[in-house]
C-alpha cells in the first residue's frame, strides 16, 4: 500500500509537472509569436519611415524642379518677347528663299542640309534622262568650281541631245 501511495503521489507530481511544462511552453510560444510580431512591426515601421523620408525628398525635388521650370518658362517668355524678325531681315529671308527655289528649278540641284557644314551633299536631278545623280563634295579640299563642274557634266549631257529631246 505504501508503494501505491508513492506511485499516486509520483503520478500526481509528474502530471502537475507536465501541466506546468505545457503552460510554460505555451507561454514561451506566445512570447515568441509576440516577439516576431514586434520585429515585423518594427521592420515595417522602419521601412515606412524610410519611404516617408524618400517621399519628402522627392517632394522637395519636385518643388525645386517646378520652381526651376517656372523660372525657365519666364526666361523663355522674356526671350520670345525680345526675339522678333525685323522687316528687313524677313524681306532678305523671303528673297533668299525665292532665289533658292529658282536656283533649284534651274539647276536641278537638291541639297542635303543635314550634311556637315564643310560637305556639299545632295543630288542633281536630270530631267532629260529622268535620273538623279548623287554627289558629296568636301568643300574644304575641293576647288570652288567642283559643284559647277559636276552640274555642267550632268546637264551638259542633257543639252547635247536637244534635237532628240521630247517636247513637254
Amino acid at each position: 500500500m505504501a508503494v501505491e501511495i508513492k506511485d499516486q503521489w509520483y503520478l500526481k507530481a509528474v502530471e502537475q509537472l507536465d501541466t506546468f511544462c505545457k503552460r510554460l511552453d505555451d507561454k514561451i510560444d506566445k512570447e515568441q509569436q509576440q516577439l516576431k510580431a514586434c520585429k515585423k512591426q518594427t521592420e515595417l515601421e522602419t521601412k515606412l519611415a524610410h519611404e516617408m523620408k524618400l517621399h519628402n525628398e522627392l517632394t522637395e525635388r519636385l518643388a525645386e524642379l517646378s520652381r526651376r521650370g517656372s523660372e525657365l518658362d519666364r526666361v523663355c517668355a522674356s526671350f520670345e518677347s525680345c526675339l522678333t524678325i525685323a522687316d528687313s531681315d524677313k524681306t532678305r529671308l523671303d528673297n533668299a528663299k525665292e532665289a533658292y527655289q529658282l536656283a533649284k528649278e534651274l539647276t536641278g540641284i537638291r541639297l542635303d542640309f543635314s550634311a556637315p557644314p564643310h560637305i556639299a551633299k545632295g543630288y542633281i536631278k536630270s530631267e532629260y534622262h529622268k535620273q538623279l545623280h548623287p554627289f558629296e563634295i568636301d568643300m574644304s579640299s575641293a576647288d570652288s568650281n567642283a559643284l559647277w563642274n559636276l552640274l555642267n557634266a550632268v546637264v551638259g549631257s542633257d543639252k547635247g541631245n536637244d534635237e532628240n529631246r521630247p517636247i513637254n
